[in-house]
């Protein structure tokens, strides 16, 4: 198998599955899926150990990406950003082919999309730095392969 590298790695949003588009100028990503676990001891358990049971999954998207204020039309920025608002989400394995930015899809074992509200933004602009965001979004409902 070959080696993937992070730039190949993108977060894509929209407001629907057909007009997703990658985060521009994204410095990073992150998927993070995790079980929900909770406690389902009873006075039948023996010993003094909790027992626990997995209730469910979770799961959420964080991106970084430079304040771009001459971000092309072919990407999202953050002025299209709502806290609170739910998009499509999509990680997905892009294309290097050239002009592309990194951006083009492709069917790959290493693509998931689902529903994730927009729950945290953070403009971060440090002296004599680029300035940048940090888009976090929660998870609505299942994550699932892309087909």
């Amino acid at each position: 198998m070959a080696t993937i590298k992070g730039q190949n790695l993108r977060i894509l949003l929209g407001p629907d599955t057909s007009h997703l588009q990658c985060v521009a100028a994204a410095q990073s990503c992150t998927v993070h899926v995790s079980a929900v676990v909770g406690d389902s001891s009873s006075k039948d358990s023996e010993g003094d150990w909790e027992v626990k049971e997995v209730t469910g999954l979770q799961w959420d998207v964080e991106t970084t990406a430079l304040i771009n204020a001459d971000a092309d039309s072919g990407a999202r920025d953050l002025s299209e950003l709502v806290v609170g608002q739910t998009y499509y989400v999509r990680f997905a394995h892009t294309a290097t082919t050239a002009n592309s930015k990194n951006r083009n899809p492709i069917s790959t074992d290493a693509s998931y999309y689902g529903k994730a509200i927009l729950t945290d933004l953070q403009i971060n602009a440090q002296d004599r730095q680029e300035t940048t965001y940090t888009a976090k979004f929660i998870g609505d409902g299942d994550l699932q392969p892309w087909a």
